[in-house]
């Protein structure tokens, strides 16, 4: 019975037509082949995934089945087993209580980096501590001590009920085991998991942001064991947190920074110190910029994630007004506002004339 979503699977919308369906597939098909992976059990799965998705949404005929059946969708087009439908309820109620089943998939683990600007432009690798619960190693997962097992009579060792009842298809003289036991693991006191701590490397790539999420595949809790076998791992989430930066602010691959210059420089034109992530650089700024007036340093931003160029560092001049003038300063800045006169500062002779033409 299908167990599983074959859009999610694709990476593609219920609504997404033949053609966008077939790009997925053969995308994620290229991905994940064995000959381009070869050893890698996990790309195997998911190749195989891949195609019995592919297998049933690129047929007209088995997709309009499937957006009828859902979970129920069978490939030989029989209606489901009792079991299974007991099995999809368990399923359905187990997510709803949050309880985890023998032979369930583990819970992912959640791990917050924190990363200074500069080691999200460049990448960096960080060794992290978790804590994570491992099948134990004493009764493989089961939770009953291996001494003194007998398989159970009445399942002969499946953990499968014989009979059909509605919600339940696990042996209840055994509760699923397959076998019976005199008592509990003295290790892991029937949990069948042990907690463990575990270093892992993590590779963080270049052009990284607050909120996105690193995954190892299989680096989280192991899952339940049933009849001396466990359930498979979670991930481990590795989510990235970068730190404020005093010099400059983010804005998708590009950086923004405020270069203050004094009154003097903006007027008669001056050479200043950009802050770059690697250092700093000089720019020439000509005489009578304006406050708010903005250079562009291409690439001299941030690196984009998926290795396609860099993104560019904006430089913002705010020019700064002096504040607390001695008696010798002040009279100085009074004589060139005298010197200057109107012609200096058109802007504002524009507006006073404009508000002289609405006074009537």
């Amino acid at each position: 019975m299908a167990r599983r979503d074959y859009y999610a699977t694709l990476g593609v919308p219920r609504a997404a037509g033949p053609d966008e369906v077939k790009k997925a597939f053969r995308a994620l098909a290229l991905r994940w082949h064995p000959d381009r992976n070869p050893g890698d059990v996990d790309a195997e799965r998911r190749f195989r995934e891949v195609a019995e998705a592919w297998d049933v949404l690129g047929d007209p005929e088995k997709r309009a089945r499937f957006d009828r059946l859902g979970a129920l969708y069978t490939h030989d087009g029989k209606p489901p087993r009792p079991e299974d439908v007991n099995e999809m309820f368990l399923d359905a109620l187990g997510g709803l209580f949050g309880r985890k089943r023998p032979g369930d998939r583990g819970e992912d683990i959640k791990y917050t980096v924190q990363l200074k600007l500069e080691e999200a432009a460049s990448g960096v690798e960080r060794s992290v501590r978790i804590q994570r619960t491992v099948t134990c190693r004493d009764c493989a997962g089961a939770g009953a001590a291996m001494e003194g097992r007998k398989p159970c009579p009445e399942c002969k060792g499946t953990g499968k009920s014989a009979t059909r009842r509605f919600l339940r298809n696990d042996c209840a003289f055994c509760a699923g085991r397959g076998y019976r036991s005199g008592g509990q693991c003295a290790r892991c006191a029937g949990e069948g998991r042990t907690l463990s701590e575990e270093t892992l490397k993590v590779k963080v790539p270049a052009g990284v942001a607050t909120g996105q999420k690193l995954k190892l595949r299989g680096k989280g809790n192991d899952g339940p064991g049933v009849s001396g076998s466990t359930g498979p791992a979670g991930d481990l989430l590795v989510l990235i947190d970068v730190e404020d930066h005093a010099l400059f602010r983010r804005r998708g691959n590009d950086l923004l920074c405020e270069v203050p210059i004094t009154f003097a420089e903006a007027a008669l034109g001056a050479e200043v110190i950009v802050p770059t992530l690697d250092g700093s650089t000089n720019i020439r700024v000509p005489a009578g910029t304006a406050s708010g007036k903005a250079f562009r340093l291409a690439g001299r931003g941030l690196p984009a994630p998926d290795g396609a160029g860099r993104g560019d560092l904006h430089a913002r001049l705010v020019v700064e007004v002096p504040g607390g003038l001695d008696a010798d300063a002040r009279a100085a800045l009074e004589e060139f506002a005298r010197r200057a006169g109107a012609a200096a500062h058109p802007k504002k002779r524009a507006w006073i004339d404009a508000l002289r033409e609405r006074q009537p």
